[in-house]
């Protein structure tokens, strides 16, 4: 069934749970995105599907919302029915979460591809692999999409929930399949391959494209660098294809009806202006946000209701709970009128802030959630977010 067909049912979040296959959770730092993603594994694990959720954050935050000490490059199942006092049934539901390692990650795509031990224990020793695997801009990236390709296509979870960095690397990551595509064209990669040729004429020794390239570099970083680049190369071929086969297939995956996109952010304007400029830059990617989640809304406080009690019921009201002093009750009762009424401006500011994103990418995509007073350490707390993300699971 088609997203379309969902969306006239159900609110557009539900619809994703129910139906997707991949919710990519993107949008601006400090805004509770990991904690989200957790939200939504949880809520994916409540209505029967077995969900795990990716971050590629190496913050601990997803750990820390799922009342965890640490993840790692392994999936880790976080064990719902011995939290019953807390959670409905899951019935067959999992929940299962990891955090990207990308030294990890590259080093297991070696192994698994690696046509002999030889060829590993070069890959090992090459100064450019150690290189690749820890220190190279746009390496996390490309890991990433290895290990979301082995999670979205190794056939048991029904739904992977893939908590992003903040935007602008979170855009890295969207783009980070065509950028594979053409790091390892073979047209770049053979510059760098030893020439087995042995029928090449004179001119074709002389215009070498690759002898060129390489002496170029060579002038640059070295002969050493240049002779670790080319063992690398000579080495790794067998990894090229494989890494280009897994950009075309991340390519199609985040095109595919059942892959969501959710923008997280705040009603703090900045925050919102941030999530409207990753949604301008998923429409250049051909992409569309499902939903904008926006997180931590100040609830509506009614200004009328700023005097609860009068003077008198209030000084008794205190004098119950030992405070006695009438100056000092004057004086907490004033603080208490300056910040519920600081409260109710808040509020009045985030919505206006929701009203004009509104106007923007509509209303029927808005999910708001209000600021709940509690950080979430346990899969308690967790559950009370994930309740407003969709309907509610029956209890236990």
């Amino acid at each position: 069934m088609s997203k379309s067909e969902h969306s006239e049912v159900q609110s557009p979040v539900a619809d994703c749970l129910a139906n997707g296959r991949l919710i990519v959770c993107s949008g601006p730092g400090g805004v509770g995105k990991t904690t989200t993603a957790a939200a939504l594994g949880l809520r994916g694990a409540l209505m029967g599907r077995k969900v795990i959720v990716l971050t590629i954050d190496p913050a601990k935050r997803l750990a820390n919302s799922l009342g965890l000490d640490q993840l790692t490059n392994t999936p880790q199942l976080i064990a719902l029915d011995a939290h019953r006092d807390q959670l409905p049934d899951p019935g067959e539901g999992e929940l299962w979460a990891m955090m990207l390692d990308q030294e990890q990650t590259f080093a297991d795509l070696v192994r698994r591809h690696a046509p002999d031990s030889g060829a590993l224990e070069r890959a090992e020793d090459n100064n450019i692999y150690k290189l690749l695997s820890t220190a190279l801009h746009g390496m996390q990236e490309y890991m990433a999409l290895e290990k979301l390709h082995d999670l979205y296509t190794g056939g048991y979870f029904d739904l992977v929930v893939l908590d992003t960095p903040p935007t602008k690397n979170a855009l890295d990551f969207l783009e980070t399949p065509k950028r594979a595509s053409r790091f390892f064209d073979e047209r770049i990669v053979k510059w760098f391959l030893p020439d087995k040729s042995t029928r090449k004429g004179f001119i074709g020794r002389v215009i070498n494209p690759g002898a060129i390239v390489q002496g170029l570099l060579a002038k640059i970083f070295g002969e050493s660098f240049i002779g670790d680049l080319i063992e690398f190369f000579d080495t790794f071929q067998y990894l090229f294809e494989v890494l280009k086969e897994r950009g075309d297939m991340i390519e199609f995956i985040l095109r595919d009806p059942q892959t969501y996109f959710l923008i997280i952010c705040s009603a703090d304007p900045r925050r919102i202006r941030e999530a409207l400029f990753f949604h301008e830059k998923l429409q250049t990617l051909n992409q569309t946000a499902q939903a904008f989640i926006i997180n931590r809304v100040t609830p509506r406080f009614d200004l009328d209701d700023l005097d609860p009690l009068d003077p008198g019921e209030f000084d008794a009201l205190l004098g119950a709970h030992g405070f006695d002093d009438p100056a000092r009750a004057t004086a907490l009762r004033e603080q208490l009128q300056t910040h519920y009424r600081a409260l109710a401006e808040r509020a009045r500011k985030d919505r206006a802030a929701i009203a004009e994103l509104a106007k923007k990418v509509s209303a029927e995509r808005l999910q708001a959630i209000p600021l709940l007073g509690e950080d979430v350490h346990t899969l308690g707390a967790l559950l009370k977010l994930s309740q407003w993300l969709s309907p509610a699971t029956p209890s236990a």
